[in-house]
């Protein structure tokens, strides 16, 4: 008896009535019920089959009234199809498979033939299906189709399977790319269909943390010719041919974003390349805490909400908060790179675009007493753009617009950069560079933020020649000069300027420094005597007078190196294996006079940054409420803590204002024991022990230290007692009562598994500060870590920070949950940070977050 006679599908696009759960299938389809859909077909291909398992096949083969050959195999089979040119590879694997065969030219065998250009060859497959595909050539896409059942038309390259799982390598994707449904179809080559679906690229992804639910999917791949954001097509740097890239746009109809199976969120219709599948969700987090209340952050991609395919280079994110303490908020983030002149080199330029605004009606928690501070209540918030740009070879910009609604916004919301970060200024700054002299020229505009003191450039031209040597390089001589208009703007609200240079002037400065040396060489003693001259004219000094200056002296460099190796050192106890004793002892001396002194005139150059600018105005004036008694009196009215005072001294020479008389020998003392660590044969030098010490020497005290010889007394230390174990320590002391003392001593350790510890201690006078900190942290198991942080003040006597959080990293998501405490604003704090794991390889508002306890996005 034969075997039965399987009943061929049709090759026209038939769709379902209804899907599996009964709700109506709605194709994005404009062709009417059973028209052909127009595909490309393959030409030749090479037909083979094999067992798949250890049993032998059984086949029934078959010949049907309209000529076609018809082959049922049961056991296990693997059927491997090529196509001529070598380019496409399919090799199907099933239990039990139906081969239908119509040739031009009947006989020969079924396995291992190729089939010709009208040949027709299809396939039905069932149990334990899995077929994979491949396409292309110097970079081949490999997808992967795996069901219950499948019937594949060959000559059409379409098919229809069942209850399938659709997997694919995707660029920047760590993981594979997985599109499921109840039915899956392949309208072509470059074509699918998923019916009642889901999308995810998970580790796990039988049970993925985050996927993408749809009534309808559909999986496009497309080739397009790659083109700037002026339309200008990528060419080929060899060929001068345009150069394309693949896309693997994926669109779904009604589709719900699920965290661990929770639905999150909800679009009518979304659009994203494959090689981006979270969806418009990038990041949600939640925190509780003094401050804010409870807040919920989130952020979203705004070209996949907007479905539009998003340029090269270029991110767009949507931020919408809402913190129950202050109002709701919203932002956005732009980032982009633009494309370089030519492919092999690297980007032209980028920048990147933020605002964000909160309508507040909280109050600010910042911290210490600050005085009088204006009501916060109402709209306020932040915009900037920065954007660098490489103009030539040898032309490079840099530019940044910002704006602040107020005094407290950045330092209440975006702490971290108030501290650490550059300054909110509005500039353009344009470089020229060839070889050792160069050119720039800079606009800067305060724009509005009357609550620093700061410096419009209006404009300001410098430029510089750098190491020119003479006479067959017996002298070295290098120059700089500028010129440029000034506005120097006081802080016109709280707090206000203490230092008698910050003064509202506008004036034209005018300014050349000069420096010519003689390098010797004497055997090991490398001296560089030294004579340098600096002219300045103001337009206007403090006095509203025209005034020039005249700065001059000399000096010498010089620098001895001593070495000695002790190679008979051993110690299983210390790790050492010989002992190798490098120092240099170096000295600068320098002897300059100026005839005006520095006090005479505006402190154009800053010296400090804006947030270091204000905290100490904050301080000055209320130290001896802070510390009473005479260490508090001398912090409120010492020169010692006067910031040009101290850069006077130190011998800070970029800064043209700050120039004054002086006479001092800065000396210096580095050395370093190296020793051999590691298997024998693969030993490797490190710095055993390191010590570096200096000191400065003023011989006319009275004039130049406040009445004493020496200041600046500095050392630093570091002792690895192995490679992941150091113990440090640094100090720094004025040898003077009220003077300055700082040290700190502390132990590093670090494994490989991840565990991290820091104890250390620092004490700093005269404001009698005595602080122990820990920072640990530990991995717990490979899915969770742990952070510890605590900071106390023995001197002060109050508990400064501290932190725990516990991280679990799954298979798609890294979940955070913290607990803070700062006593400098008395806020107790809970947050509950949820990333996708894809935001680490794709960019996003969290991606970069610290998930430390100390900071929870990175804004906050």
């Amino acid at each position: 008896m034969s075997a039965p006679q399987p009943v061929r599908p049709q090759t026209v696009y038939q769709p379902p009535a209804r899907e599996p759960g009964g709700i109506p299938y709605e194709p994005d389809f404009t062709l009417p019920n059973g028209a052909v859909i127009p595909t490309p077909k393959s030409k030749n291909v090479a037909v083979d089959y094999i067992r798949r398992y250890g049993t032998p096949l059984t086949e029934d083969k078959a010949d049907l009234p309209d000529g076609t050959e018809r082959v049922l195999i049961t056991g296990g089979v693997i059927v491997n199809l090529s196509s001529a040119d070598g380019k496409q590879k399919t090799e199907f694997a099933t239990d039990e498979a139906v081969i239908w065969l119509k040739r031009e030219k009947k006989g020969g065998a079924v396995n291992g033939f190729t089939t010709g250009e009208k040949d027709k060859i299809e396939f039905y497959l069932s149990g334990n299906v899995i077929i994979r595909m491949v396409r292309g050539g110097a970079k081949p896409i490999t997808q992967t189709l795996r069901a219950e059942q499948v019937y594949y038309d060959a000559s059409e390259n379409r098919a229809v399977a069942l209850r399938a799982d659709l997997e694919m390598a995707v660029p920047n994707i760590p993981d594979a790319f997985h599109l499921r449904g109840q039915e899956v179809r392949r309208l072509d080559l470059e074509n699918w269909q998923v019916l009642g679906g889901s999308v995810n690229a998970s580790k796990m992804p039988s049970d993925p943390g985050l996927r993408l639910d749809s009534q309808e999917f559909t999986l496009s791949e497309r080739k397009l010719v790659r083109r700037n954001i002026f339309g200008i097509p990528f060419r080929d740097l060899e060929t001068g041919e345009p150069v394309t890239t693949t896309e693997q746009i994926v669109t779904g109809k009604n589709v719900v974003t699920r965290l661990a199976g929770v639905p999150v969120f909800y679009l009518p219709r979304t659009r994203f390349d494959a090689s981006d599948p979270l969806g418009p969700l990038t990041g949600f987090s939640f925190s509780q805490n003094r401050q804010y209340g409870s807040s919920f952050y989130s952020s979203f991609d705004v070209f996949e909400l907007l479905a539009l395919r998003a340029p090269s280079n270029h991110t767009w994110r949507l931020n919408l908060d809402y913190l129950s303490k202050r109002g709701p908020a919203f932002g956005t983030d732009y980032s982009y790179r633009l494309p370089p002149s030519e492919p092999t080199e690297p980007s032209a330029g980028s920048g990147a675009i933020r605002l964000y605004g909160i309508d507040d009606d909280g109050f600010d928690l910042l911290g210490g007493y600050r005085g009088l501070e204006p009501d916060p209540r109402g709209f306020r918030g932040r915009a900037q753009w920065r954007h660098q740009q490489e103009v030539t070879d040898r032309l490079y910009f840099q530019g940044q617009f910002a704006y602040l609604s107020d005094k407290n916004f950045l330092e209440q919301f975006y702490k971290q950069e108030h501290d650490r970060g550059p300054n909110q200024e509005t500039f353009g700054y344009l470089t020229w560079q060839n070889r050792n002299y160069g050119a720039s020229g800079l606009i800067q505009e305060r724009m509005g933020r009357d609550w620093v003191t700061s410096t419009n450039w209006l404009p300001r031209v410098d430029g510089h020649l750098i190491g020119q040597t003479f006479l067959d390089d017996l002298f070295v001589y290098s120059a700089r000069a500028n010129a440029g208009y000034a506005q120097l703007r006081p802080a016109e609200q709280s707090p206000y300027p203490v230092l008698t240079t910050d003064r509202r002037v506008d004036t034209g400065r005018f300014d050349l420094s000069q420096e010519v040396s003689v390098p010797l060489a004497l055997g090991p003693v490398k001296l560089d005597p030294y004579a340098l001259l600096d002219l300045t004219e103001y337009t206007s000094d403090l006095t509203g007078n025209e005034t020039g200056r005249v700065y001059g002296g000399g000096g010498a460099r010089a620098s001895v190196p001593f070495s000695r190796l002790y190679g008979d050192v051993s110690s299983e106890l210390l790790n050492l294996r010989g002992l190798y004793h490098k120092a240099v002892f170096g000295f600068n001396y320098r002897y300059a006079r100026s005839n005006e002194p520095y006090n005479r005139f505006p402190q154009l150059d800053r010296l400090n940054d804006d947030a270091v600018d204000q905290s100490y105005r904050n301080l000055r004036p209320f130290q001896t409420t802070f510390l009473p008694g005479p260490n508090g009196l001398r912090l409120q009215t010492s020169p010692v803590f006067d910031p040009q005072s101290y850069a006077i001294r130190r011998l800070v020479d970029n800064r043209v204002d700050t120039r004054d008389d002086i006479n001092v020998l800065q000396m210096d003392l580095r050395q370093r024991l190296q020793t051999k660590r590691g298997y024998p044969g693969m030993e490797h030098t490190v710095d055993f022990l390191t010590l570096d010490v200096s000191a400065s020497y003023f011989p006319d005290a009275n004039r130049d230290n406040f009445g004493h010889p020496f200041a600046f007394l500095e050392y630093g230390t570091v002792w690895n007692v192995g490679d992941r174990t150091s113990i440090v320590s640094n100090g720094w002391f004025e040898p003077y009562e009220g003077g300055s003392r700082y040290w700190n001593v502390g132990a590093y350790l670090d494994r490989t598994d991840r565990t991290n510890v820091y104890l250390g201690y620092r004490q700093t006078d005269p404001i009698n500060s005595k602080a122990v900190t820990l920072s640990m942290g530990y991995q717990l198991s490979s899915r969770y870590y742990v952070n510890v942080g605590a900071s106390y003040d023995f001197g002060l006597q109050q508990s400064l920070s501290n932190s725990l959080t516990m991280t679990r990293t799954g298979s798609d998501l890294t979940t955070t949950i913290g607990f803070t405490y700062n006593a400098f604003v008395n806020n107790f704090g809970f947050q509950f940070l949820i990333v996708p794991n894809l935001a680490a390889a794709l960019g996003g508002r969290f991606a970069g977050t610290p998930l430390n306890g100390q900071q929870f996005s990175n804004r906050r």
